[in-house]
């Protein structure tokens, strides 16, 4: 359906062409500023249409290159935060598993002083006895 659309309006617009093209035969003086020819007006209309769409791809495809280009530049630049968020977050990664293995050890050794100091007491005891 899109491209039955396409191909009607080129169509339709081939046609205008055309009827523009046998309504603008006459020819007409253009002046260069050191010579003057006679053209036929619709060449002169074709010619003219032709430079402004060459103008225009080429000004767009330049606009293009140089969005892609920051594009680019974006993408490296985020890539690059991101390698360092990551590295970030891999290094207080391990910190704070230093941290938790400090404070296993920390409660470790708490609980192996609380057994000494109950294997003392209970040896006082039975010494006691």
């Amino acid at each position: 359906m899109k491209n039955q659309w396409r191909i009607v309006v080129t169509l339709l617009l081939v046609i205008v062409v055309a009827v523009f093209a046998i309504l603008n035969v006459e020819s007409v003086p253009v002046s260069f500023g050191f010579t003057t020819v006679r053209w036929p007006l619709i060449l002169l209309l074709l010619v003219s249409i032709l430079i402004g769409a060459v103008l225009m791809i080429l000004f767009s495809t330049i606009t293009t290159f140089r969005h892609n280009q920051a594009y680019k530049e974006l993408e490296k630049t985020s890539d690059e935060q991101l390698r360092k968020r990551n590295a970030e977050i891999e290094r207080l990664t391990k910190r704070l598993q230093n941290s938790n293995t400090k404070q296993e050890v920390g409660q470790q050794a708490k609980r192996i002083q609380e057994l000494e100091a109950q294997v003392t007491e209970l040896q006082s005891k039975l010494t006691a006895k």
